[in-house]
């Protein structure tokens, strides 16, 4: 074995550590691994750099950049105000929810979403006296399988096709279309959002919110400073 691939195996075995444990955070795992295979030529300057100028990273950036503008815009909350108005039962509500989230996730980021979901589920929790718990999973659940369904719908999928596009074992090979994930993603979506109305209830956790665990419980968690 000579001293690049015991590199390698050093930087990929880090990595899978790194992450595995959480010893430090996924951003700065991978610039510590890029940069000791820079240090040991194993990549090359241009190499390193031409990662960055991916199209399909820049396109996920942009959909960070869409997410986040979105969910500090009224505009979400207000489709959402009327769609979940009339909810009235758990079952009736997460399906409102989870077919809301799966269509829009299958086009914007998955992360702000949720973000803007949840406040939305726990009031509807606290409200209807249902635990949140029961409804936050399947909430994540919905983004996931949504985004399975578009080309831009997650960021795995726009990997993938830059893959397609660098590749070079099938010569002339398209780039993937938008909804060449469709036919299997959206038939994903609708068995998982089935499966969670059907089990979720029977499955699912219930917990209490921790706010009201803190104010039911205020003296374990109380610290006398004097």
């Amino acid at each position: 074995m000579n001293f690049e691939v015991l590199i390698v195996f050093v930087v990929l075995a880090f990595i899978l550590i790194s992450l595995y444990f959480e010893i430090l955070g996924p951003s700065f795992t991978f610039v510590i691994a890029i940069s000791v295979l820079g240090v040991s030529r194993i990549l090359t300057p241009a190499e390193i750099l031409s990662g960055f100028a991916n199209v399909q990273l820049v396109v996920i950036l942009l959909l960070l950049l869409l997410g986040d503008i979105i969910r500090q815009t009224p505009i979400m909350e207000m489709i959402f105000d009327k769609v979940f108005k009339g909810a009235r039962t758990y079952r009736g509500f997460m399906l409102r929810m989870m077919t809301l989230v799966a269509g829009f996730s299958a086009f914007l980021n998955n992360t702000p979403l949720v973000a803007i979901m949840m406040p939305y589920v726990h009031h509807w929790s606290k409200r209807n006296n249902t635990s949140p718990s029961r409804l936050l999973i399947p909430l994540s659940y919905a983004a996931i399988l949504g985004g399975c369904a578009t080309l831009i719908g997650t960021s795995t999928n726009l990997i993938v096709n830059g893959m397609v596009l660098d590749q070079e074992i099938i010569p002339g090979l398209p780039s993937l279309d938008m909804f060449d994930f469709f036919p299997v993603g959206s038939a994903m979506a609708v068995i998982g959002i089935a499966y969670m109305l059907l089990f979720s209830k029977k499955l699912l956790p219930e917990r209490k919110d921790a706010m009201s665990q803190f104010r039911t419980r205020n003296r374990i968690y109380s610290a006398n400073t004097d």
